[in-house]
């Protein structure tokens, strides 16, 4: 039986969900975790329908905020696709630098073929990678950080009115330097695995030079994974934290990125 709220439902009431869902679908769409390729599509759109409904008694917007033409109306699509993609790239940062880590990682390690399906990108990627990945999400959700998204909804409807969006020169240095910190994040991540692994190769180069008879092509790579893994596992206690840090620094990140491109 159909709710009788629902059939009290004005029209402005239609329009004013349509305009929260031009910009809460992209931004769940490609945001990471719920975003990610394996999440059903159908997931997708209910999580969008049920994120914006319950946004709709929270945010006062008003359906004569919709263009009257059909350019206007496309333009206004386009820039609240063109925020939630900026916002959801932004943080999906934290993520891929896990992946750039694990990738040199395993290469060090003599795994660079190996290779496992990301649940997160969908994609082949290496096995240290992908551990990590489903370490960072796992402490993703443990401190709540997907209420960094929902904050980051509410407060970009604050500072960016529905069809603004001004890209400034502040934008793109903002873009550039969450770049820069993925990279600064994957050293950051690979550095007590890729250190040892270092010196373990110029040990073992040393070995080789000093006493030929040893196999080292045999010996190196076990002992290349075996130490891999030990610092690896002995990592994980830096890692959580630094994880964590990053996660609530995103927060600040996506709240100053939304309020730049609000002018």
């Amino acid at each position: 039986m159909v709710d009788t709220a629902l059939l009290n439902w004005t029209l402005s009431q239609v329009f004013s969900l349509l305009v929260i869902m031009a910009r809460v679908g992209p931004l769940i769409f490609l945001m990471p975790i719920i975003g990610s390729s394996s999440v059903p599509t159908q997931v997708k759109v209910l999580a969008t329908l049920t994120t914006s409904l319950v946004l709709l008694p929270v945010l006062h917007i008003s359906a004569t905020q919709l263009p009257r033409s059909v350019v206007g109306l496309v333009i206004f699509v386009g820039s609240e696709i063109t925020i939630g993609a900026i916002l959801a790239l932004f943080a999906r940062m934290v993520l891929a630098a896990l992946e750039i880590a694990g990738q040199v990682v395993s290469i060090s390690m003599g795994m660079g073929m190996a290779g496992a399906l990301s649940p997160q990108f969908g994609t082949q990627v290496s096995l240290v990678g992908n551990l990590w990945s489903i370490v960072a999400i796992l402490v993703f959700l443990a401190i709540d950080g997907h209420h960094i998204f929902i904050r980051t909804m509410v407060d970009s409807f604050v500072w960016l009115p529905p069809g603004t969006i001004h890209i400034t020169g502040a934008t793109f240095r903002g873009m550039m330097r969450g770049a820069s910190h993925m990279f600064v994040l994957s050293i950051q991540i690979m550095a007590p695995a890729g250190v040892a692994l270092f010196l373990a190769n110029v040990a073992m180069g040393i070995i080789a030079k000093t006493v030929p008879q040893v196999p080292i092509m045999i010996v190196g790579m076990p002992m290349n994974i075996a130490i891999g893994f030990i610092f690896i596992a002995l990592s994980m206690s830096y890692l959580l934290p630094l994880l964590i840090s990053n996660f609530a620094a995103l927060g600040t990140a996506l709240t100053r990125l939304s309020m730049g491109m609000g002018g």
